[in-house]
């Protein structure tokens, strides 16, 4: 089996997420600064970035690979919060005093990570409007997408919560094959649980379900989509 390598970032001014990155989307003398204010960190597979409680060193950018995001209860019970891919910020609540992480980041495969150091990031922003605009318009959305989130889990059966989540991860990492959507994860029936919040029993009665009302295929755990107006229509019921 040949093991896959990331593709790695070399440059930032060569990047070509960094349009795509609101803290990184800077030029001449800022991008300069940016350069000697962040580390870059390169990980293996199922290595842990950070832990959730731990203090904020920085802000943390992924460059390639994708990550999740995972947070625990007090009887030691876990959700997967998110995924993330190449050109997002991994945490975007870190900019208040003495931060701690609410999340624990674990790779899903080899990725590469930028932390930038906060107050030298801060003091680039104070020169740059433009930036600080588009910097308070990333935390505004990201209240948004949080609202959708609770919103799933108050609202939403776990067939509508589970159908939502399949939607979610074609649209962001799938591969068009005609009119099949294959999601660019292998995820465990476990850890599709975690993100629907759902139990492992009731994903994996789900899917056979999908599966065989022909909305989806499964091959061990490749997922493809066959349907997705169908799925649509569930998750919007």
């Amino acid at each position: 089996m040949v093991k896959r390598k990331p593709c790695l970032v070399e440059n930032c001014s060569t990047c070509g997420l960094r349009a795509k990155v609101v803290l990184c989307d800077i030029a001449g003398s800022d991008l300069a600064e940016f350069e000697k204010i962040k580390r870059t960190l390169e990980y293996a597979p199922h290595q842990t970035v950070f832990y959730e409680g731990h203090l904020c060193l920085g802000l943390y950018v992924l460059c390639s690979g994708k990550v999740k995001l995972t947070r625990s209860s007090t009887r030691g019970q876990r959700q997967i919060v998110r995924i993330l891919g190449p050109g997002e910020l991994i945490e975007k609540h870190v900019f208040g005093e003495r931060a701690l992480h609410e999340v624990t980041c674990e790779t899903l495969e080899p990725s590469q990570v930028c932390v930038i150091d906060k107050e030298r990031y801060l003091a680039v922003i104070r020169g740059n409007p433009q930036l600080a605009i588009k910097l308070i318009q990333l935390l505004s959305n990201e209240v948004g997408v949080n609202m959708d989130h609770l919103d799933q889990f108050t609202f939403k059966t776990a067939r509508e919560r589970l159908a939502g989540l399949l939607l979610e991860l074609g649209d962001r990492f799938g591969k068009k094959h005609d009119d099949h959507v294959r999601v660019g994860l292998t995820l465990k029936r476990e850890e599709v649980a975690e993100m629907a919040g759902i139990t492992v029993e009731t994903a994996i009665r789900l899917l056979g379900v999908f599966r065989d009302e022909g909305v989806l295929t499964l091959d061990g755990r490749t997922i493809t989509l066959l349907n997705s107006d169908r799925l649509s229509r569930i998750a919007q019921r």
